[in-house]
């Protein structure tokens, strides 16, 4: 996508956890991009509360769909990027949440399908809905070891038996990650997120050094979800005494890159983009 189309975007942010929503936030300043930004309540960042200008803030439950399309129709939104995990999220019982949880009874994959409710509702309402990595693509990662830690030939015997094994899992939509060691799957992800992954694999005995595998899920909608690397999860790694991480090219936001890599040499890391 040509990122011509910011020059005259007012983008309309839903901001979920972690740092990602921050950096989005960062780069429409210094850009001078407009921006609008619905926090959800219980996940949206302390910082992001910090530095998003009031007057184009609205903080609301997860299930107030609604609510936040006609903020942004208000605020002059055209665009529309969600970002950020809503593990944290409160709910509160709306029309919105009724209305989706019973056209969720007919969907196979469940997580997908709210995404692409969420993203249908807001193209009917006008909206056109991009992923961040469309906004800035220099957060996607490239082909190659990122990382002065090199893998070593056993981690990369782990990584040839990983990641069909990891495709395979992520067909089964329960999640985009594995826990590989030995040429064995040791541990798999859960709705709750990699770095529960990495503590619980970290517990099972005979798992230093393994390494985790995160891919991408086939007709996963990245516009709303794309895998992520950020520096918690680095020092996740280390702490749980794995060797390294297996990403996709183009497939993986790395969410402050300078910093996910520094980290990760400094804690003997390997980062490695296939």
């Amino acid at each position: 996508m040509e990122k011509n189309f910011l020059k005259k975007s007012h983008i309309g942010l839903v901001a979920g956890d972690k740092n990602l929503p921050v950096v989005l936030v960062e780069f429409c300043k210094k850009n001078k991009i407009p921006l609008s930004v619905v926090g959800i309540k219980g996940s949206v960042s302390s910082k992001l509360l910090k530095i998003v200008n009031p007057e184009n803030f609205k903080e609301i439950f997860i299930s107030q769909l609604s609510t936040t399309i006609d903020f942004f129709k208000k605020q002059g939104v055209d665009t529309v990027v969600i970002v950020g995990g809503v593990n944290t999220a409160k709910f509160k019982f709306t029309y919105d949440l009724f209305c989706m949880a019973f056209r969720l009874l007919f969907m196979k994959n469940k997580y997908d399908g709210v995404l692409r409710l969420v993203i249908s509702e807001f193209e009917k309402s006008g909206f056109k809905v991009v992923g961040i990595q469309d906004v800035m693509p220099e957060l996607l990662a490239k082909k190659g070891v990122m990382t002065d830690v090199l893998p070593s030939a056993i981690n990369m015997s782990d990584v040839k038996f990983g990641l069909p094994e990891a495709v395979n899992f992520a067909l089964t939509d329960k999640g985009q990650s594995i826990i590989v060691k030995d040429g064995k799957v040791i541990a798999t992800e859960k709705f709750s997120g990699t770095d529960e992954l990495i503590s619980r694999a970290s517990k099972l005995p005979n798992s230093k050094g393994a390494i985790l595998v995160k891919v991408i899920k086939p007709q996963q909608e990245i516009r709303a979800d794309i895998p992520v690397l950020g520096v918690d999860t680095i020092k996740s790694l280390a702490k749980a005494k794995f060797d390294g991480v297996v990403i996709q090219s183009g497939k993986t936001v790395i969410e402050n890159a300078s910093e996910v890599i520094s980290t990760a040499n400094k804690l003997n890391i390997f980062i490695l983009v296939v």
